[in-house]
């Protein structure tokens, strides 16, 4: 997960459907409500924990959870 930011973006944390981590990417701020950002569906401001081989991160709506694959 390599998603470079310019000034004035914020990484965020995207999952599938089913609440897996997929990857990374940016929100923008919303340029009509300054410190409000723009943040893609189905993504995550929380950064999720370290994962290990033989692990998938999964976002339960409020907590991300490591679960053994």
């Amino acid at each position: 997960m390599n998603t470079k930011l310019q000034a004035g973006q914020r990484l965020v944390y995207q999952t599938d459907q089913d609440g897996f981590l997929v990857g990374t990417t940016v929100a923008d701020p919303d340029p009509k409500n300054p410190g409000v950002w723009l943040i893609p569906g189905g993504c995550v401001e929380l950064a999720p924990p370290a994962i290990g081989p033989g692990k998938k991160a999964i976002w339960s709506g409020y907590k991300w959870k490591v679960l053994d694959m």
